[in-house]
């Protein structure tokens, strides 16, 4: 019996070599298609967040007859500018977003900022809240604990100023004899950089530092002001309210997390995704100050306090009226301040986005 028997034959090597170079070959294949849903996922996730705050944000209208503003306020005397770290407009959206509990531990009248408030055992600021979070972004760590947000308001096409000697307008260009007044990039209605002065820092509403609405673009400012829906006179449905927002990219927002007003004054100024993030596209790996010029995250505000997101070609927004968009980042300039100011009275066609 044991004569009858065939000796079993084995793979030989080159035969396992291709076996495992075809697999590879699979994978390799695979490997892409999987990264897409994986990326899609996320695109869907993070939209989904943006129509939750959208909804957020009407129902807050509502209930107020305006949208949040940031619980800050900005004068000219130097020795109150420490107000701006108040709660931001996105404290007032908590109980709106299924975080009641959370926004009723925070006391407005308390002496301690409400994002030092301890709630549930930990400061506000360190609370992670996930409808504030694209699952699309790295999430960097903020400084000593503080949490991410991804989302922002908009104040529009505002003037913003540099601090490190970034001219905008060599970037966007300007605006010709229709737009940008002053040929600097900025304020593409010149709505908002004229006289009188805000504060020390220039001519106008820079960074929409000081309350006053006929001088901010957007829905949202730096200040103690924010638009209600008869303020959005171009119409919710051609206004930004909120967008997507890098922390990592921004000298304020990376260290003062979701709770302080200070760290959410974005405009639609800069270009979408124009690069200020510390190791990415060009920019030197300094976590402070990224690059220099126009790419410095730390004080060329008219580029760092732009919106940005790692969506690949673009940002996702939430519009006044609540329903989401992916715009892209090479979107025409004019289109973009238009979408981003709330009177400019110019008429954006359909397919403009």
């Amino acid at each position: 019996m044991e004569g009858n028997l065939k000796p079993r034959r084995a793979f030989t090597l080159v035969e396992l070599l291709v076996v495992i170079a075809i697999i590879g070959i699979l994978i390799g294949l695979l490997l892409p298609a999987v990264q897409a849903v994986r990326a899609a996922a996320r695109r869907t996730q993070c939209s989904n967040n943006l129509k939750q705050l959208g909804l957020a944000l009407q129902n807050y209208h509502g209930a107020h007859n305006t949208f949040p503003c940031n619980i800050n306020h900005v004068v000219q005397q130097a020795e109150q500018w420490e107000d701006r770290d108040h709660a931001s407009h996105l404290v007032l959206l908590l109980p709106f977003i299924e975080q009641s509990s959370l926004g009723a531990g925070v006391d407005f009248s308390s002496a301690t900022l409400p994002g030092d408030q301890v709630i549930g055992g930990k400061p506000l600021q360190e609370h992670v809240v996930p409808t504030f979070r694209c699952p699309s972004d790295s999430h960097e760590s903020f400084e000593n604990g503080r949490a991410m947000t991804n989302y922002a308001g908009s104040i529009g096409s505002q003037v913003m100023r540099s601090g490190s000697g970034c001219n905008l307008a060599t970037i966007v260009g300007n605006g010709g004899p229709e737009f940008d007044h002053d040929d600097d990039g900025e304020d593409w209605f010149s709505f908002t950089s004229k006289s009188p002065d805000c504060n020390w820092a220039g001519p106008g509403n820079i960074r929409s530092d000081c309350p006053w609405p006929e001088k901010t673009s957007g829905v949202f400012a730096r200040s103690t002001w924010s638009a209600s829906i008869d303020d959005i006179r171009d119409g919710t449905s051609h206004t930004i309210a909120m967008g997507e927002v890098r922390g990592w990219c921004s000298g304020f927002l990376w260290w003062k997390s979701w709770t302080k007003a200070e760290g959410l004054w974005f405009a639609t100024t800069a270009p979408i995704n124009f690069p200020t993030c510390p190791g990415e596209n060009g920019v030197p790996g300094d976590s402070t100050y990224g690059g220099s010029g126009c790419h410095n995250k730390q004080n060329a505000w008219n580029t760092s306090m732009g919106f940005k997101s790692q969506h690949s070609g673009g940002c996702m927004f939430v519009f006044c009226d609540g329903s989401v968009h992916f715009i892209s980042e090479t979107i025409d300039h004019t289109t973009y301040q238009m979408l981003g100011d709330r009177r400019d009275g110019k008429v954006i066609s359909g397919d403009a986005y």
